[in-house]
Formats: structure tokens, sequence, C-alpha cells
């Protein structure tokens, strides 16, 4: 809960209440956060409050924001995100395209892993990424 008359910036507390929701896991690695909007909402607080909050996290290393697109969750060094294959799902290797870099945080020549499954299609990074079979 935000407290207005807090001992702490309202913008820290709602960084901290974000931050609580990334290290949960509630928010993922290379997941977008939701609109700004959508937080002043759900916290009642001013626009310029989600932003410095935002903003806070950003400094901290926990987001980054890629323009036209929204803030991002970072990856750690150590996360590694699992693929479970089903049959008639498939993947491909290529190199990260431009825009994929800037939505990724990733550096240039990176190369992603492009996953095409029921319908949906996800590009997550290379390096992170443990591709494995159904479970028997």
């Amino acid at each position: 809960m935000i407290d207005p008359r807090g001992e702490q910036p309202v913008y820290l507390q709602v960084a901290a209440q974000l931050r609580a929701r990334i290290e949960s896991g509630e928010w993922p690695p290379r997941r977008r956060l939701p609109s700004v909007v959508a937080l002043e909402h759900e916290y009642g607080v001013a626009r310029n409050t989600v932003l410095k909050a935002i903003k806070h996290l950003r400094d901290t290393g926990y987001v980054y924001t890629v323009s036209n697109w929204g803030t991002v969750v970072k990856a750690g060094a150590d996360t590694i995100t699992v693929v479970v294959m089903a049959p008639g799902s498939r993947a491909v290797v290529r190199e990260a395209t431009a825009q994929e870099r800037e939505r990724l945080d990733l550096a240039e020549g990176a190369h992603v892993l492009v996953v095409e499954k029921g319908g949906e299609v996800e590009v997550l990074p290379a390096e992170t990424v443990e591709i494995r079979g159904p479970e028997s």
C-alpha cells in the first residue's frame, strides 16, 4: 500500500513494489511492464510519480526502456529460459535484427532463438535459452 505521508517518497514506495513484483517472478525477464497509465491507476498516483519510479528501477538495473515500445524487465546474467518443444513447434536461431537487439537489450551480432508454438511466435536471446523436448 502506498502511504503519501510515509517516511519514504511516494515514487520510491512505488519503485519498491514494482521491484518486488520483478523479484517474485510475476514479471519475468524480457517482459514488458504494464503501461504507465495502468500503473497510475493501479497505485493511485500521478504519472510523474510512476515515471520517477521507473527511472529509479532503470538507474538501479532492474529495467530498461525501449522508445515507442515500453519498459522491459532486464534479464540477469544467470537467467535461463526453458523452452519445451511440443509436437508441431519449431525453433530457429538467427542473428537479431536491430529492433530485436533494442527490445531485448542485446549487443551487436547477438543471436536470437525464434520459437513458433501453437500459432504464437516468441523471440528470445539465444544464449539464455535451454531447449527441452516434451516430458514423457
